[in-house]
């Protein structure tokens, strides 16, 4: 009977070892998980189907987290200067599980994220600068530093931004939002409003464009120039 319980002692622990041993390879990242990518040169990314991107400033690189399965239907192309993601569909079925993409260049001017996709962006001082999220995205960009700021937001997305402009157009619909307040400098704002978009910025000079359908346009402060057409519930809010 000694002997028998031993056994069965033996067989519960090499079990037991088995399985934590399982759950530790589960846990690990599978293997051949990430690749590097060789593009053209690039100051601009887009990205979709729900990728996750972190985009730096520095020397030009290109890296692709994920399965197997998935990378191996990422197709990057660089047009008109801008990193675009192409993803080869099966059937009915998109991507199956998380996909990140880390890429870095020496200039960053144009940032694009959609289809329920996730992007923290650090970009570089420039002219114009452009910021585009839809479909649900969210677009968090660092560094701004431009004399002109382009941002649009559709589909339920959400932009962030900090950094100096001069200038800032925006044009937001579909329930997104603009968090701009963090933008320095900023002395004119254009904004065209609708379906229930949230706008918050700040301009020393003026605030011009329209906001419709139940939209707001929030402002830290009065502008020395107000000529914001509102209309279908929608509203300017300013501190003061």
């Amino acid at each position: 009977m000694r002997v028998s319980s031993l056994s069965l002692l033996a067989a519960c622990c090499l079990a037991a070892t088995a399985c934590t041993a399982h759950a530790e390879d589960a846990a690990k990242p599978s293997q051949g998980s990430g690749e590097t990518r060789q593009v053209e040169d690039f100051h601009g990314v887009s990205v979709s189907h729900g990728m996750q991107a972190e985009v730096k400033v520095g020397p030009k690189s290109v890296r692709l987290e994920g399965s197997s399965e998935n990378l191996s239907r990422i197709q990057l192309e660089v047009e008109d200067g801008i990193l675009t993601t192409r993803v080869e569909r099966k059937g009915w079925s998109g991507l199956n599980g998380r996909v990140k993409i880390i890429v870095s260049s020496p200039r960053i001017d144009h940032v694009e994220v959609s289809g329920g996709g996730h992007m923290n962006a650090d970009v570089t001082a420039s002219d114009e600068f452009d910021a585009e999220a839809s479909g649900g995205a969210v677009l968090t960009v660092r560094g701004v530093d431009a004399k002109k700021v382009e941002a649009e937001a559709s589909g339920g997305a959400e932009i962030t931004m900090t950094g100096r402009a001069r200038a800032l157009d925006a044009e937001v619909s579909g329930g997104s939002q603009l968090h701009a307040q963090q933008l320095q400098g900023v002395s004119t704002l254009d904004v065209d409003a609708s379906g229930g978009a949230i706008v918050e910025a700040n301009a020393s000079d003026s605030v011009t464009g329209e906001a419709s359908g139940g939209s707001i346009v929030r402002l830290s402060k009065r502008p020395q120039k107000a000529d914001l057409d509102v209309s279908g519930g929608s509203r300017l809010d300013t501190s003061n």
